[in-house]
């Protein structure tokens, strides 16, 4: 562009410079012509007293004549000078057109050379940019863009847009770690250790795991035996309690013991199988303690305590529970302790233990040995006899 420029002032210099020259001629054929018109009429004026005090025609007419050629060559001058004139003028607004059309080449030339200029500068500081932010040249950068991009780079946004997620990127890393290779080979190090310590836990792993197999299936195996155990003594101390009717246990929600729920289903004479918690409150009291002593009969312990179990029961069942736990004392060696305010439970212990307040806030504790009264009582009895 800046070439077209030079090339196109160069050719209205060239122009104007042919166009002042004809200017020139043109103005000085004028003045030629104006002189030669001054020394005609001069001659004219020095001529015209003669011509009228001549006498001779022929003198008379070739003045004439020569005044003819005169007038008309003063016609012609001034019909050239005339268009000289125009020439001249129309010259000169050509000249101030390829003036003023110079003028505006200039300024364009001179804004021109002006942006080149700053685009030389962008791209020199462009070019220092990328050596300072990339550590190479442009040219390598832009063989490294057509090798990533083989079918074109990127739009400008999409560019500046990744450039900006890479700059983002670049300052979550934070500053250059000058101990990097110290602690990459302090973390291998420690990384070693751990994979050690893995390789151990997950052999301890792979042992718990083959003992809790083991357990389970063990487990598996006691819990199927308990459960058949603890079923039969359920059964038939249900029948005891009830005297008659039917029960049984039940494993629910699971086929695996070790996760099974269990159900009691009973069925007391005269009434339906039904599931524990449509029972009454009596009724569910004696299904309770013919699953606790069935438990005790299958594992037994040395203690039971039981408090309040007779409270909803009638007299009856009183007697049949009492009768129960004498038996279940026997065959289990457990020492039941009952918690009870029922006269006949209270008759059937072999000892009794109470609270009395003999005093007005002072209160006492009151043992008798039922048992060994019994045991008196007979031996007197015996001995009266």
């Amino acid at each position: 562009a800046a070439a077209q420029v030079q090339a196109l002032q160069d050719n209205l210099e060239r122009e104007q410079s042919r166009t002042q020259d004809q200017l020139t001629r043109t103005q000085d054929q004028a003045e030629t012509y104006t002189s030669r018109l001054g020394e005609l009429q001069t001659r004219q004026q020095a001529l015209r007293p003669q011509i009228i005090a001549d006498e001779t025609g022929q003198a008379q007419q070739q003045f004439l004549d020569q005044i003819a050629a005169a007038e008309e060559l003063t016609i012609t001058t001034g019909d050239a000078f005339a268009v000289a004139d125009q020439n001249a003028k129309n010259l000169q607004a050509d000249l101030r057109k390829v003036e003023q059309e110079s003028q505006d080449l200039r300024e364009k030339r001179a804004v021109i050379q002006a942006t080149v200029g700053a685009l030389q500068n962008e791209q020199t500081r462009i070019a220092t940019d990328i050596e300072e932010r990339f550590s190479t040249s442009p040219a390598a950068l832009e063989t490294t863009v057509m090798t990533e991009w083989p079918e074109g780079a990127p739009s400008v946004n999409k560019a500046r847009a990744e450039r900006d997620f890479l700059n983002r990127e670049r300052d979550a890393m934070g500053p250059v770690n000058l101990r990097a290779q110290v602690e990459l080979d302090e973390i291998e190090t420690s990384f070693g250790q751990m994979e050690t310590e893995k390789g151990e836990l997950t052999e301890a792993i792979a042992r718990l795991r083959e003992g809790i197999d083991k357990l389970n299936v063990e487990a598996r195996e006691r819990i199927t035996t308990t459960f058949a155990a603890v079923d039969a003594h359920f059964r038939d101390l249900f029948k005891r309690l009830f005297g008659g009717g039917d029960a049984y246990l039940k494993l629910i929600d699971s086929e695996d013991p070790l996760e099974a729920g269990l159900e009691i289903f009973a069925q007391p004479p005269g009434k339906h199988l039904q599931s524990l918690t449509l029972l009454s409150g009596g009724e569910q009291t004696l299904t309770a303690l013919a699953m606790i002593f069935a438990m005790f009969l299958s594992n037994p312990a040395p203690v039971c305590v039981l408090d309040e179990v007779d409270a909803p029961l009638d007299d009856a069942n009183v007697d049949r529970v009492c009768t129960l736990l004498e038996e279940m004392s026997t065959m289990c060696d457990t020492r039941f302790l009952v918690i009870t305010h029922h006269r006949m439970t209270m008759a059937r212990m072999a000892r009794l233990y109470g609270v009395t307040m003999a005093e007005r806030g002072v209160s006492q504790l009151v043992s008798v040995n039922l048992a060994m009264q019994g045991d008196l009582l007979a031996t007197t009895h015996t001995q009266a006899a």
